[in-house]
């Protein structure tokens, strides 16, 4: 079901654990994570990374997205994963996104924070929920020269600065993972995570789950980390299924996707255990303590300010 962002990420907070927020690049990996919430009852965010957004046809993709939610078991919520065109976002909320993702992490950081600043303003004015980045968090096997580089690390009072000016609902810092699939272990900064969680109030997120050693997730978790992301084990899991599929002569399509989900299922439901999600049902939760079970927390009600 559509639940607002902010009670799932205020449930994580409180009770300890983290929630995955999967990236899916069609309709067998978004199906594929929502049951594995399901078996796993656990909730989860469903994100397309922005570039598959209009590859998708942005309305299109929306709509299916929203109704596989809404007829879901869990609590769930849409997220448009790293958007660094503004234009884009727009879209999304638009065409009902819960949450967007602000990415201006390449920019300098008055250039982060001005972009920052003008999404969440039009997103504030619909509920929509919203995320930044700050720092640089790179791409593993293409920057591992790099990847050790402290300078890239988000700074704590840079990350201050940026809440406090932008007002944005949760931060992505730069603490040493990678997207994609390392060649090496990262180096995560732990204590920077800490310093972070008693500096601002607001869910912190952790980028590149995809192969980050079991122990260090944890540990990460225990820092203070409330959402992370998983794109590319997921990406593998389905193409290597379809690959095994075909290698074995089969031809039709909904045989090759039925097993791919099954595969992509298995790693889901590994990493909602991993992250402490399983078992956890913040709107079982909601609704014992207050009667209600919440809805997905927009406001269409007020004037949309985008373009």
């Amino acid at each position: 079901m559509l639940v607002s962002p902010n009670v799932i990420m205020a449930d994580a907070r409180m009770r300890g654990y983290a929630v995955p927020a999967f990236n899916y690049y069609n309709l067998d990996v978004l199906f594929a994570v929502l049951e594995a919430a399901e078996t796993e009852n656990a909730p989860v965010i469903v994100q397309p990374y922005s570039a598959y957004v209009p590859f998708l046809h942005d309305k299109v993709l929306a709509a299916a997205s929203l109704e596989a939610i809404a007829q879901s078991k869990v609590c769930a919520y849409l997220h448009l994963d790293h958007a660094t065109e503004y234009d884009l976002i727009m879209r999304c909320i638009k065409w009902d996104f819960h949450s967007v993702m602000v990415d201006g992490s390449a920019l300098p950081l008055e250039e982060n924070i001005a972009l920052t600043k003008a999404v969440v303003r039009v997103a504030k004015s619909v509920g929509v929920y919203t995320e930044a980045e700050i720092g640089r968090i790179f791409r593993a096997g293409v920057d591992d020269d790099r990847l050790d580089d402290g300078d890239e690390t988000a700074r704590v009072e840079d990350c201050v600065r940026l809440i406090e000016e932008t007002g944005v609902d949760s931060l992505a810092p730069a603490v040493g993972t990678a997207h994609g699939v390392y060649t090496k272990p990262p180096k995560i900064n732990f204590e920077r995570i800490e310093q972070l969680r008693a500096a601002v109030d607001v869910p912190l997120v952790l980028h590149g789950g995809s192969g980050t050693p079991d122990e260090m997730i944890r540990r990460a978790i225990e820092c203070g980390i409330t959402k992370i992301n998983v794109g590319t084990e997921l990406k593998y899991a389905w193409s290597a299924a379809m690959k095994e599929m075909f290698n074995k002569g089969e031809k039709e399509p909904r045989i090759c996707s039925a097993y791919a989900r099954e595969k992509v299922k298995e790693v889901a439901k590994a990493k909602l255990r991993l992250f402490g999600t399983s078992g956890h049902n913040p709107c079982v939760a909601m609704a014992q303590c207050k009667g209600i079970v919440p809805s997905a927390g927009r406001n269409d009600d007020h004037e949309f300010m985008g373009e």
